[in-house]
């Protein structure tokens, strides 16, 4: 959703070079498009928000390594074993962060924490994010020809037309994956699925989604995970199979999963793919617990309102940032044009 008020950055300032207003207007628009992306809020600045966790939140390894930040709320009930490569800060409006402060005392110069009340503002803050975005998605109308369809049958999609296109896809069936799903569009497309296996969005997200044998959802053409948005209730994932082929992140790596690995960390290899931004509340039939996790692979995020969740051995994730739409970057070569002909 756009604002239709003119960001402050954007009014004109007295002392003000051109060059530098306009790149502070363009990071202004980007911030509200990327807090607002597709009705998540701030959810997307983070790899994993938890906003329950109250039975169970296990983080535990051995894992190939996590990167991106993670909010999780004091009401979760903390644990972890093994070793946990990490990059990012961990926040939390509890005092401390119990188990999971040795997840960040062991991976020193790459990992911080932030604790305390000073905090409820801003979990409070993501967990409203998360029930509005499930409000808002619920809401949205099925696009045609999507109303009923199985994850496979998904694959070989092609949106790739030079127009911004939001789809809005049911899946109720075929919720087992283990190959490729490869869909093509442009940047600015958004991909929308809603996992239910009833399609009856009211009485929660039913079925469990499985990726497992190197399967999930590959992005091509102008996508990133950044284009795909997922709601369910309990997942999980096991292990096998190959990772989909780059520019698809290959590990817990800097700049979108494409630069350097973290320290500690090393690459995928095979596993259960969850793609894009996950927004799951738990299985509304079992207490809203999630299945444990072995070998889900989190390219994107993963934001939950479950009340357990486990993520053990083989499991790992790297954050993928939401892309700057095209007319701000549009908007900064603008920017350096007209500044360098300022200066002729």
């Amino acid at each position: 959703m756009k604002s239709s008020a003119v960001p402050a950055a954007c009014r004109p300032r007295l002392g003000t070079s051109l060059l530098a207003t306009i790149i502070a207007a363009a990071a202004s628009i980007n911030s509200v498009s990327a807090q607002n992306f597709a009705g998540l809020g701030n959810l997307t600045d983070y790899l994993f928000v938890f906003t329950d966790g109250k039975t169970d939140a296990n983080w535990q390894g051995a894992t190939k390594g996590f990167i991106g930040d993670v909010a999780v709320s004091s009401t979760a009930k903390l644990r972890t074993s093994g070793s946990v490569p990490y990059s990012g800060k961990i926040t939390t409006n509890a005092p401390t962060l119990g188990a999971w402060g040795g997840i960040v005392s062991s991976n020193s110069g790459q990992a911080s924490a932030s604790t305390g009340s000073g905090n409820n503002s801003l979990i409070s803050g993501l967990r409203s994010d998360l029930t509005n975005a499930f409000s808002n998605i619920n809401s949205l109308a099925t696009t045609s020809g999507f109303a009923n369809r199985s994850a496979a049958s998904l694959n070989g999609l092609n949106f790739q037309n030079g127009t911004a296109d939001t789809i809005v896809v049911n899946i109720n069936q075929g919720f087992s994956v283990s190959s490729k799903i490869n869909i093509t569009g442009d940047a600015n497309d958004t991909f929308i699925f809603r996992w239910d296996d009833d399609l009856n969005l009211t009485n929660g997200y039913n079925g469990q989604v499985k990726f497992q044998s190197g399967g999930g959802f590959v992005p091509l053409g102008g996508l990133t995970a950044s284009n795909f948005i997922h709601v369910a209730g309990d997942i999980n994932a096991s292990g096998g199979g190959s990772n989909p082929s780059s520019p698809y992140p290959q590990g817990p790596r800097e700049d979108n999963g494409t630069g350097a690995l973290i320290n500690g960390g090393s690459d995928f290899k095979g596993g259960g793919f969850f793609t894009g931004y996950w927004l799951t509340t738990g299985d509304p039939t079992k207490n809203f617990e999630t299945s444990s996790l072995s070998n889900g692979i989190f390219v994107g995020g993963w934001y939950s309102s479950t009340t357990k969740f486990s993520m053990t051995s083989g499991t790992s994730g790297v954050h993928v940032v939401p892309e700057p739409s095209l007319p701000i970057l549009g908007l900064l070569g603008t920017a350096v044009l007209l500044f360098r002909r300022r200066r002729i």
